[in-house]
């Protein structure tokens, strides 16, 4: 469960580009600079479900993502900031490194498609479909949010796993 939960909030917290393969007319956005938000993800890889709630703080400068069981325990913080990024779990090490991308490396030893999602999250993907890295990305569903649409429903999936990330509610962040 804790490398799953890593996996979860690191995919969540950076941002960059995937290559476009949705309708431009389906546009998101404007994008928010500056927000928070609160959900619910499910994780699926063959027969293991996990599932967790999130509160996202988000500004270009700072990320901080407490993530939770269903009946709200808390599980984990996840973020970043000038000085690096960081993973903390009750009971574990605290992880620490430059940013997310090496933060990945060292929990997974592997690269991930972490600093895509952000992007999808807060809007600033034009169309509703994307592929990035074999990842395949998807907005199910938007909804309007301070004179502008943003996703409700976001699916990525890659080979047999697949992770679905639902917004209950966005606000203002700082």
């Amino acid at each position: 469960m804790r490398v799953w939960l890593a996996w979860l909030a690191l995919a969540l917290l950076a941002g960059c580009a995937g290559v476009p393969v949705g309708e431009p007319e389906a546009a998101l956005g404007p994008p928010l600079q500056s927000f928070s938000a609160e959900g619910r993800i499910s994780l699926r890889q063959g027969d293991r479900s996990d599932h967790l709630q999130f509160d996202w703080q988000h500004s270009p400068q700072r990320d901080v993502m407490l993530f939770s069981t269903p009946l709200g325990q808390g599980l984990a913080e996840l973020g970043r900031d000038a000085s690096g990024a960081w993973l903390l779990i009750p009971g574990a090490q605290e992880r620490r490194a430059a940013d997310l991308a090496e933060l990945a490396q060292r929990v997974f030893g592997a690269p991930l498609p972490l600093d895509v999602l952000a992007d999808w999250l807060r809007g600033a993907q034009p169309v509703l479909e994307g592929v990035t890295d074999g990842w395949r990305i998807a907005i199910t569903e938007t909804m309007p949010y301070d004179q502008r649409r943003l996703p409700r429903r976001l699916e990525v999936r890659r080979g047999e796993v697949e992770l679905r990330i639902v917004i209950d509610a966005w606000g203002q962040g700082g």
